[in-house]
Protein backbone atom coordinates (compact mmCIF):
# COMPACT_ATOMS: atom_id res chain seq x y z
CA UNK A 1 0.00 0.00 0.00
CA UNK A 2 2.81 2.39 0.87
CA UNK A 3 4.37 1.87 -2.56
CA UNK A 4 1.12 2.67 -4.34
CA UNK A 5 0.60 5.76 -2.20
CA UNK A 6 4.09 7.22 -2.50
CA UNK A 7 5.41 6.24 -5.93
CA UNK A 8 4.13 9.42 -7.54
CA UNK A 9 6.04 11.67 -5.12
CA UNK A 10 9.30 13.22 -6.28
CA UNK A 11 11.84 14.23 -3.65
CA UNK A 12 14.89 16.24 -4.61
CA UNK A 13 18.19 15.72 -2.83
CA UNK A 14 20.44 18.77 -2.95
CA UNK A 15 23.66 19.53 -1.09
CA UNK A 16 27.43 19.57 -1.19
CA UNK A 17 28.67 18.76 -4.71
CA UNK A 18 32.29 18.07 -3.85
CA UNK A 19 33.90 14.90 -5.16
CA UNK A 20 33.06 11.98 -2.88
CA UNK A 21 36.66 11.63 -1.70
CA UNK A 22 36.54 15.21 -0.42
CA UNK A 23 33.31 14.84 1.52
CA UNK A 24 33.27 14.39 5.32
CA UNK A 25 32.16 10.93 6.43
CA UNK A 26 29.12 12.52 8.10
CA UNK A 27 27.81 13.83 4.77
CA UNK A 28 28.53 10.56 2.94
CA UNK A 29 26.57 8.52 5.49
CA UNK A 30 23.70 11.02 5.50
CA UNK A 31 23.46 10.94 1.70
CA UNK A 32 23.41 7.12 1.70
CA UNK A 33 20.68 6.96 4.34
CA UNK A 34 18.57 9.55 2.50
CA UNK A 35 18.93 7.77 -0.85
CA UNK A 36 18.08 4.36 0.64
CA UNK A 37 15.08 5.72 2.54
CA UNK A 38 13.61 7.50 -0.49
CA UNK A 39 13.90 4.26 -2.50
CA UNK A 40 12.35 2.26 0.35
CA UNK A 41 9.40 4.66 0.45
CA UNK A 42 8.95 4.10 -3.32
CA UNK A 43 9.39 7.80 -4.09
CA UNK A 44 11.35 9.09 -7.07
CA UNK A 45 14.64 10.75 -6.18
CA UNK A 46 15.50 13.90 -8.15
CA UNK A 47 18.98 15.40 -8.35
CA UNK A 48 21.02 17.85 -10.38
CA UNK A 49 23.00 14.85 -11.70
CA UNK A 50 26.20 16.20 -10.12
CA UNK A 51 28.84 14.69 -7.86
CA UNK A 52 28.92 14.68 -4.05
CA UNK A 53 25.82 14.30 -1.90
CA UNK A 54 23.35 14.13 -4.85
CA UNK A 55 25.44 11.46 -6.60
CA UNK A 56 25.85 9.32 -3.47
CA UNK A 57 22.13 9.52 -2.71
CA UNK A 58 21.27 8.71 -6.33
CA UNK A 59 23.56 5.68 -6.55
CA UNK A 60 22.38 4.36 -3.18
CA UNK A 61 18.74 4.74 -4.21
CA UNK A 62 19.47 3.07 -7.55
CA UNK A 63 21.14 0.08 -5.90
CA UNK A 64 18.09 -0.23 -3.64
CA UNK A 65 15.85 -0.45 -6.71
CA UNK A 66 14.63 3.15 -6.62
CA UNK A 67 14.02 5.40 -9.61
CA UNK A 68 16.28 8.43 -10.01
CA UNK A 69 15.81 11.47 -12.25
CA UNK A 70 19.01 13.41 -12.85
CA UNK A 71 18.71 16.88 -14.39
CA UNK A 72 21.92 17.59 -16.25
CA UNK A 73 23.04 21.12 -17.22
CA UNK A 74 24.48 19.64 -20.44
CA UNK A 75 22.67 19.12 -23.73
CA UNK A 76 23.89 15.54 -24.21
CA UNK A 77 25.83 12.73 -22.49
CA UNK A 78 29.14 13.80 -24.02
CA UNK A 79 28.76 17.28 -22.59
CA UNK A 80 27.66 15.80 -19.28
CA UNK A 81 30.68 13.60 -18.57
CA UNK A 82 33.44 15.60 -20.29
CA UNK A 83 35.04 18.93 -19.24
CA UNK A 84 34.08 21.54 -18.30
CA UNK A 85 31.08 19.88 -16.59
CA UNK A 86 32.66 16.46 -15.88
CA UNK A 87 29.66 15.02 -14.03
CA UNK A 88 29.34 11.33 -13.05
CA UNK A 89 28.13 8.61 -15.40
CA UNK A 90 24.52 7.76 -14.43
CA UNK A 91 23.74 4.57 -12.53
CA UNK A 92 21.54 1.75 -13.82
CA UNK A 93 18.23 3.12 -12.51
CA UNK A 94 19.10 6.77 -13.05
CA UNK A 95 17.39 8.54 -15.94
CA UNK A 96 19.30 11.59 -17.18
CA UNK A 97 17.36 14.58 -18.48
CA UNK A 98 19.59 16.83 -20.58
CA UNK A 99 18.38 20.42 -20.13
CA UNK A 100 21.12 22.25 -22.04
CA UNK A 101 20.45 25.31 -19.85
CA UNK A 102 23.57 25.31 -17.69
CA UNK A 103 23.63 24.91 -13.93
CA UNK A 104 21.24 27.73 -13.04
CA UNK A 105 18.67 26.68 -15.64
CA UNK A 106 19.08 23.06 -14.52
CA UNK A 107 18.39 24.11 -10.92
CA UNK A 108 15.11 25.73 -11.88
CA UNK A 109 13.88 22.71 -13.86
CA UNK A 110 14.92 20.12 -11.27
CA UNK A 111 13.30 22.02 -8.38
CA UNK A 112 10.10 22.54 -10.39
CA UNK A 113 9.90 18.76 -10.81
CA UNK A 114 9.97 18.08 -7.07
CA UNK A 115 7.12 17.78 -4.61
CA UNK A 116 9.63 18.16 -1.79
CA UNK A 117 13.32 19.06 -1.61
CA UNK A 118 15.79 17.72 0.98
CA UNK A 119 18.98 19.67 1.70
CA UNK A 120 22.15 18.07 3.06
CA UNK A 121 24.82 20.72 3.67
CA UNK A 122 26.02 22.55 0.56
CA UNK A 123 27.27 25.97 -0.50
CA UNK A 124 26.40 28.68 -3.01
CA UNK A 125 24.84 26.28 -5.54
CA UNK A 126 22.64 24.85 -2.81
CA UNK A 127 21.63 28.38 -1.80
CA UNK A 128 20.36 28.94 -5.35
CA UNK A 129 18.36 25.70 -5.20
CA UNK A 130 16.94 26.62 -1.81
CA UNK A 131 15.82 30.06 -2.99
CA UNK A 132 14.04 28.53 -5.99
CA UNK A 133 12.34 25.91 -3.79
CA UNK A 134 11.21 28.52 -1.29
CA UNK A 135 10.12 30.92 -4.02
CA UNK A 136 7.98 28.18 -5.58
CA UNK A 137 6.39 27.18 -2.27
CA UNK A 138 7.84 23.67 -2.07
CA UNK A 139 8.04 21.37 0.94
CA UNK A 140 11.62 21.84 2.17
CA UNK A 141 13.53 19.47 4.45
CA UNK A 142 16.81 20.50 6.09
CA UNK A 143 19.07 17.92 7.68
CA UNK A 144 20.45 19.35 10.90
CA UNK A 145 23.89 18.71 12.33
CA UNK A 146 25.80 18.44 9.04
CA UNK A 147 26.70 22.11 8.51
CA UNK A 148 26.58 23.99 5.22
CA UNK A 149 24.39 26.74 3.86
CA UNK A 150 21.10 24.96 4.53
CA UNK A 151 21.44 25.11 8.30
CA UNK A 152 22.50 28.76 8.14
CA UNK A 153 19.35 29.54 6.17
CA UNK A 154 17.24 28.22 9.06
CA UNK A 155 18.32 31.12 11.24
CA UNK A 156 16.83 33.64 8.78
CA UNK A 157 13.80 31.67 7.59
CA UNK A 158 11.50 33.24 10.17
CA UNK A 159 11.92 36.60 8.42
CA UNK A 160 11.14 35.34 4.91
CA UNK A 161 8.03 36.53 3.11
CA UNK A 162 5.15 34.07 2.79
CA UNK A 163 5.30 31.95 -0.39
CA UNK A 164 3.49 28.80 0.72
CA UNK A 165 6.74 26.92 1.33
CA UNK A 166 6.88 24.59 4.34
CA UNK A 167 10.20 23.96 6.10
CA UNK A 168 10.76 20.83 8.19
CA UNK A 169 13.97 19.81 9.90
CA UNK A 170 15.47 16.85 11.74
CA UNK A 171 18.85 15.43 12.71
CA UNK A 172 17.76 11.95 11.67
CA UNK A 173 17.88 11.51 7.84
CA UNK A 174 15.20 8.80 7.79
CA UNK A 175 12.80 10.80 9.93
CA UNK A 176 13.39 13.84 7.76
CA UNK A 177 12.34 11.92 4.64
CA UNK A 178 9.23 10.74 6.49
CA UNK A 179 8.38 14.31 7.52
CA UNK A 180 8.70 15.53 3.93
CA UNK A 181 6.39 12.77 2.66
CA UNK A 182 3.85 13.54 5.37
CA UNK A 183 3.83 17.23 4.44
CA UNK A 184 3.32 16.36 0.78
CA UNK A 185 0.37 14.13 1.73
CA UNK A 186 -1.15 16.89 3.85
CA UNK A 187 -1.03 19.21 0.85
CA UNK A 188 -2.99 16.71 -1.21
CA UNK A 189 -5.81 16.83 1.33
CA UNK A 190 -6.16 20.59 0.95
CA UNK A 191 -8.27 22.06 -1.86
CA UNK A 192 -6.14 23.29 -4.74
CA UNK A 193 -5.64 27.03 -4.68
CA UNK A 194 -4.13 27.53 -8.14
CA UNK A 195 -5.42 25.71 -11.20
CA UNK A 196 -4.18 26.05 -14.79
CA UNK A 197 -6.88 26.15 -17.47
CA UNK A 198 -6.84 26.52 -21.24
CA UNK A 199 -9.40 27.89 -23.68
CA UNK A 200 -9.46 28.70 -27.39
CA UNK A 201 -9.83 32.17 -28.84
CA UNK A 202 -11.72 33.10 -31.99
CA UNK A 203 -8.69 32.27 -34.15
CA UNK A 204 -8.42 28.75 -32.74
CA UNK A 205 -5.31 29.52 -30.67
CA UNK A 206 -5.05 27.89 -27.26
CA UNK A 207 -4.70 30.41 -24.45
CA UNK A 208 -3.39 29.51 -21.00
CA UNK A 209 -4.38 30.97 -17.65
CA UNK A 210 -4.20 30.37 -13.92
CA UNK A 211 -7.21 30.47 -11.59
CA UNK A 212 -6.56 31.48 -7.98
CA UNK A 213 -9.37 29.98 -5.95
CA UNK A 214 -10.36 31.32 -2.52
CA UNK A 215 -12.27 29.26 0.05
CA UNK A 216 -15.17 31.74 0.02
CA UNK A 217 -18.48 30.80 -1.59
CA UNK A 218 -19.67 32.92 -4.53
CA UNK A 219 -16.54 35.10 -4.42
CA UNK A 220 -16.03 38.30 -6.41
CA UNK A 221 -13.83 38.09 -9.53
CA UNK A 222 -10.72 39.96 -10.65
CA UNK A 223 -9.19 39.34 -14.09
CA UNK A 224 -5.61 40.52 -14.63
CA UNK A 225 -4.57 41.78 -18.07
CA UNK A 226 -0.83 41.97 -18.68
CA UNK A 227 0.86 44.56 -20.88
CA UNK A 228 2.30 44.43 -24.39
CA UNK A 229 4.30 41.19 -24.83
CA UNK A 230 4.39 40.67 -21.06
CA UNK A 231 2.95 37.50 -19.46
CA UNK A 232 0.70 36.29 -16.66
CA UNK A 233 3.88 35.02 -14.94
CA UNK A 234 5.22 38.49 -14.19
CA UNK A 235 6.07 38.25 -10.50
CA UNK A 236 3.90 41.22 -9.51
CA UNK A 237 0.84 39.52 -11.02
CA UNK A 238 1.52 36.27 -9.19
CA UNK A 239 2.00 38.05 -5.88
CA UNK A 240 -1.05 40.24 -6.41
CA UNK A 241 -3.24 37.27 -7.37
CA UNK A 242 -2.21 35.32 -4.27
CA UNK A 243 -2.78 38.32 -2.01
CA UNK A 244 -6.28 38.88 -3.41
CA UNK A 245 -7.13 35.18 -3.17
CA UNK A 246 -6.17 35.25 0.51
CA UNK A 247 -8.81 37.93 1.16
CA UNK A 248 -11.55 35.93 -0.60
CA UNK A 249 -11.33 37.12 -4.21
CA UNK A 250 -11.15 34.73 -7.18
CA UNK A 251 -8.42 35.87 -9.56
CA UNK A 252 -7.72 34.86 -13.14
CA UNK A 253 -4.46 35.79 -14.85
CA UNK A 254 -3.85 34.61 -18.40
CA UNK A 255 -1.60 35.08 -21.43
CA UNK A 256 -2.98 36.87 -24.47
CA UNK A 257 -2.35 35.25 -27.85
CA UNK A 258 1.35 35.33 -28.76
CA UNK A 259 2.47 35.83 -25.16
CA UNK A 260 3.82 33.53 -22.47
CA UNK A 261 2.36 30.01 -22.62
CA UNK A 262 -0.41 30.86 -25.09
CA UNK A 263 -0.19 29.97 -28.76
CA UNK A 264 0.47 32.52 -31.46
CA UNK A 265 3.14 34.94 -32.61
CA UNK A 266 4.09 38.13 -30.78
CA UNK A 267 4.35 40.03 -34.06
CA UNK A 268 0.61 39.41 -34.67
CA UNK A 269 -0.48 41.15 -31.45
CA UNK A 270 -3.21 43.78 -31.84
CA UNK A 271 -5.45 45.60 -29.37
CA UNK A 272 -8.51 44.43 -31.26
CA UNK A 273 -7.45 40.78 -30.93
CA UNK A 274 -6.68 41.14 -27.23
CA UNK A 275 -10.15 42.60 -26.57
CA UNK A 276 -11.57 39.46 -28.17
CA UNK A 277 -9.25 37.26 -26.06
CA UNK A 278 -10.33 39.05 -22.89
CA UNK A 279 -13.99 38.52 -23.74
CA UNK A 280 -13.40 34.77 -24.01
CA UNK A 281 -11.36 34.75 -20.80
CA UNK A 282 -14.20 36.55 -19.03
CA UNK A 283 -16.83 34.16 -20.40
CA UNK A 284 -14.68 31.15 -19.43
CA UNK A 285 -14.37 32.29 -15.81
CA UNK A 286 -18.10 32.92 -15.48
CA UNK A 287 -18.87 29.53 -17.02
CA UNK A 288 -16.33 27.43 -15.13
CA UNK A 289 -16.48 29.07 -11.68
CA UNK A 290 -19.26 29.58 -9.17
CA UNK A 291 -18.77 33.31 -8.61
CA UNK A 292 -20.76 36.44 -7.87
CA UNK A 293 -21.51 37.88 -11.34
CA UNK A 294 -22.35 41.23 -9.79
CA UNK A 295 -18.92 41.75 -8.20
CA UNK A 296 -16.37 41.89 -11.01
CA UNK A 297 -13.24 44.00 -11.51
CA UNK A 298 -10.29 44.15 -13.89
CA UNK A 299 -6.63 44.96 -13.30
CA UNK A 300 -4.79 46.09 -16.41
CA UNK A 301 -1.11 46.94 -16.80
CA UNK A 302 0.18 49.27 -19.55
CA UNK A 303 -1.51 48.14 -22.81
CA UNK A 304 -3.57 45.72 -20.70
CA UNK A 305 -5.29 48.77 -19.18
CA UNK A 306 -6.32 49.90 -22.67
CA UNK A 307 -7.61 46.43 -23.53
CA UNK A 308 -9.58 46.06 -20.28
CA UNK A 309 -11.27 49.47 -20.60
CA UNK A 310 -12.19 49.01 -24.27
CA UNK A 311 -13.56 45.53 -23.49
CA UNK A 312 -15.76 46.84 -20.66
CA UNK A 313 -17.07 49.65 -22.86
CA UNK A 314 -17.60 47.53 -25.99
CA UNK A 315 -19.42 44.64 -24.29
CA UNK A 316 -21.16 46.81 -21.67
CA UNK A 317 -19.85 44.62 -18.89
CA UNK A 318 -21.16 45.60 -15.47
CA UNK A 319 -18.03 45.93 -13.36
CA UNK A 320 -17.58 47.46 -9.93
CA UNK A 321 -14.19 49.05 -10.50
CA UNK A 322 -11.01 49.10 -12.58
CA UNK A 323 -7.35 49.27 -11.52
CA UNK A 324 -4.77 50.35 -14.07
CA UNK A 325 -0.98 50.14 -13.65
CA UNK A 326 1.33 52.30 -15.80
CA UNK A 327 -1.55 52.88 -18.23
CA UNK A 328 -0.72 53.43 -21.90
CA UNK A 329 -3.86 55.03 -23.38
CA UNK A 330 -2.23 57.80 -25.42
CA UNK A 331 -0.49 55.53 -27.91
CA UNK A 332 -0.02 58.28 -30.50
CA UNK A 333 1.97 60.43 -28.09
CA UNK A 334 3.86 57.47 -26.66
CA UNK A 335 4.89 56.25 -30.10
CA UNK A 336 6.88 59.48 -30.56
CA UNK A 337 9.14 58.47 -27.70
CA UNK A 338 9.18 54.76 -28.44
CA UNK A 339 10.01 54.73 -32.14
CA UNK A 340 12.51 56.75 -34.19
CA UNK A 341 12.03 57.65 -37.85
CA UNK A 342 14.43 54.82 -38.66
CA UNK A 343 12.28 52.39 -36.66
CA UNK A 344 9.18 53.50 -38.54
CA UNK A 345 10.89 53.06 -41.90
CA UNK A 346 12.14 49.59 -40.98
CA UNK A 347 8.80 48.30 -39.74
CA UNK A 348 7.07 49.54 -42.89
CA UNK A 349 9.71 47.92 -45.07
CA UNK A 350 10.11 44.57 -43.27
CA UNK A 351 6.70 44.25 -41.63
CA UNK A 352 8.27 43.98 -38.18
CA UNK A 353 10.82 45.61 -35.92
CA UNK A 354 13.17 44.05 -33.38
CA UNK A 355 13.51 46.51 -30.53
CA UNK A 356 15.26 45.25 -27.42
CA UNK A 357 13.63 41.95 -26.48
CA UNK A 358 10.41 42.66 -28.39
CA UNK A 359 9.32 41.95 -31.94
CA UNK A 360 6.84 44.63 -32.98
CA UNK A 361 4.58 43.67 -35.87
CA UNK A 362 3.27 46.03 -38.54
CA UNK A 363 -0.34 45.30 -37.52
CA UNK A 364 0.10 46.63 -33.99
CA UNK A 365 2.13 49.57 -35.22
CA UNK A 366 -0.40 50.58 -37.88
CA UNK A 367 -3.34 50.05 -35.52
CA UNK A 368 -2.00 52.32 -32.79
CA UNK A 369 0.35 54.94 -34.27
CA UNK A 370 -2.45 57.52 -34.46
CA UNK A 371 -4.62 56.34 -31.56
CA UNK A 372 -5.49 58.08 -28.32
CA UNK A 373 -7.74 55.74 -26.36
CA UNK A 374 -8.15 58.03 -23.34
CA UNK A 375 -11.58 59.23 -24.53
CA UNK A 376 -12.97 55.90 -23.32
CA UNK A 377 -12.89 57.30 -19.77
CA UNK A 378 -15.83 59.54 -20.61
CA UNK A 379 -17.91 56.36 -21.02
CA UNK A 380 -16.70 54.61 -17.84
CA UNK A 381 -18.87 55.87 -15.00
CA UNK A 382 -17.25 53.84 -12.20
CA UNK A 383 -14.41 54.28 -9.69
CA UNK A 384 -10.99 53.83 -11.29
CA UNK A 385 -7.61 53.60 -9.57
CA UNK A 386 -4.47 54.54 -11.48
CA UNK A 387 -1.11 53.49 -10.03
CA UNK A 388 1.96 54.93 -11.72
CA UNK A 389 5.69 54.97 -11.02
CA UNK A 390 7.39 58.35 -10.82
CA UNK A 391 10.47 56.78 -12.46
CA UNK A 392 8.49 55.31 -15.37
CA UNK A 393 10.56 55.97 -18.51
CA UNK A 394 8.22 54.10 -20.88
CA UNK A 395 4.98 55.89 -19.99
CA UNK A 396 5.72 59.12 -18.09
CA UNK A 397 3.60 59.69 -14.96
CA UNK A 398 2.33 62.98 -16.40
CA UNK A 399 -0.08 61.01 -18.62
CA UNK A 400 -1.84 59.62 -15.55
CA UNK A 401 -1.73 62.98 -13.78
CA UNK A 402 -3.55 64.59 -16.70
CA UNK A 403 -6.25 61.89 -16.67
CA UNK A 404 -6.77 62.26 -12.93
CA UNK A 405 -7.29 66.03 -13.36
CA UNK A 406 -9.75 65.53 -16.20
CA UNK A 407 -11.99 62.81 -14.69
CA UNK A 408 -13.43 63.00 -11.17
CA UNK A 409 -13.96 59.24 -10.90
CA UNK A 410 -10.19 58.59 -11.21
CA UNK A 411 -7.97 58.27 -8.14
CA UNK A 412 -4.23 58.47 -8.82
CA UNK A 413 -1.44 57.02 -6.69
CA UNK A 414 2.14 57.89 -7.67
CA UNK A 415 4.90 55.62 -6.33
CA UNK A 416 8.04 57.82 -6.05
CA UNK A 417 10.71 55.19 -6.68
CA UNK A 418 8.90 52.84 -9.06
CA UNK A 419 9.55 52.22 -12.75
CA UNK A 420 7.19 51.04 -15.51
CA UNK A 421 7.29 47.39 -14.47
CA UNK A 422 7.25 47.86 -10.67
CA UNK A 423 9.95 45.20 -10.68
CA UNK A 424 11.56 45.87 -7.30
CA UNK A 425 10.12 44.24 -4.19
CA UNK A 426 9.20 47.46 -2.37
CA UNK A 427 7.27 48.79 -5.38
CA UNK A 428 5.40 45.52 -5.77
CA UNK A 429 4.54 45.45 -2.09
CA UNK A 430 3.09 48.96 -2.23
CA UNK A 431 1.24 48.18 -5.46
CA UNK A 432 -0.31 45.09 -3.85
CA UNK A 433 -1.33 47.01 -0.72
CA UNK A 434 -2.98 49.80 -2.72
CA UNK A 435 -4.77 47.42 -5.10
CA UNK A 436 -5.97 45.07 -2.35
CA UNK A 437 -7.34 47.92 -0.24
CA UNK A 438 -9.11 49.42 -3.26
CA UNK A 439 -10.66 46.15 -4.42
CA UNK A 440 -11.81 45.15 -0.95
CA UNK A 441 -13.58 48.52 -0.74
CA UNK A 442 -15.43 48.21 -4.06
CA UNK A 443 -15.98 44.46 -4.28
Amino acid sequence: MKKEENMRYKIGVMGSAKRSRDLPELLIKAAEIVGRKIAKESCTLVTGACMGVPDIAAKTASKAGGLVLGYSPAKDLKGHIEPPISYPVPDENEMLIFTGYGKIGRNVLSIFECDGVLFVGGGIGTLNEFSIAYHEGKVIGILEGVGGIAEKILKEAKDFKETGAVIVKDKNPEKLVEKIIEEIKQREKLPRKEIPITFQNERGRELVGILHLPEAKKPPVVIICHGYQNTKSDRKFIRLARALRDVGILVFRFDFEGCGDSEGSSKEIMVEKEISDLNLAYQTVLKECDVDHKRIAFVGASLGAVVASLFVEKFKVQVKTLVFLSQGFRQKELFKGWYTKEDSAEIKKKGKLIKGEKEIGIDYYSENKNKDYSSVFSKLNLPILLIHGKEDKDVPAKFSEELAKRYKNITLKILPKSNHKFDDFASQQKLIELTSKWLKKYL
